[in-house]
């Protein structure tokens, strides 16, 4: 069962072995520094998604907002206990996401080791797309009409225009402070050889 958790469920759940990524010790005592990293990032406005048998959560996803593009969503962390790997639990909880959030889902490939290679088919299975070297994004699927996306399309293309604004505007003033210092360097060079 994959759940959309509040700190009450994270609190009541156990926390399975075999986590290993985001904790030091695979204790009792890395159990909670789990359980609360996930409550912190409940605390910072992120969504925590669990996969749970029993009492017991076997894997969890942490979803946030992807700041290049607004209302669109990305996957910080996702991890499913070792031992419980290759048996759909982190499919499943994708699936789940994405069927909460008809939205752009991004997401940076940074497998842990060993999983190098199965990991960008893995997503590609899901429906994301490599669109960086660093990014790959899973663009929701478009009813017919296609209003959704085109809204999507409008407000990328709208970001892409202030950005381009942005990037000029920022070139200028590089290029400005960078002329400033070159004169100021020639300037001191010539006082000093003027007082020498």
């Amino acid at each position: 069962m994959v759940i959309k958790a509040s700190k009450e469920d994270i609190d009541k759940l156990k926390i399975a072995t075999g986590f290993a990524r985001w904790i030091a010790t695979h204790d009792d005592k890395g159990k909670e520094e789990l359980k609360q990293l996930l409550k912190s990032r409940l605390d910072e406005g992120m969504e925590v998604w669990l996969a749970v048998d029993g009492d017991e959560v076997v894997g969890f996803t942490i979803v946030g907002s992807w700041p290049a593009l607004p209302g669109a969503k990305t996957i910080e962390a996702i991890e499913v206990a070792k031992q419980l790997r290759g048996r759909g639990i982190g499919s499943a909880m994708i699936r789940r996401i994405m069927s909460e959030h008809a939205a752009p889902i991004a997401l940076t490939l940074s497998p842990e080791e060993g999983y190098e290679s199965g990991l960008e088919k893995f997503y590609e299975d899901l429906g994301f797309r490599r669109l960086t070297e660093d990014y790959m994004v899973r663009i929701p699927e478009v009813p017919e009409g296609g209003s959704k996306l085109r809204k999507w399309m409008e407000v990328v293309s709208e970001l892409l225009e202030v950005y381009q604004a942005l990037l000029k505007e920022m070139k200028t003033r590089y290029d400005e402070a960078y002329r400033r210092s070159l004169e100021a360097i020639r300037e001191r060079r010539g006082a000093e050889q003027k007082a020498s």
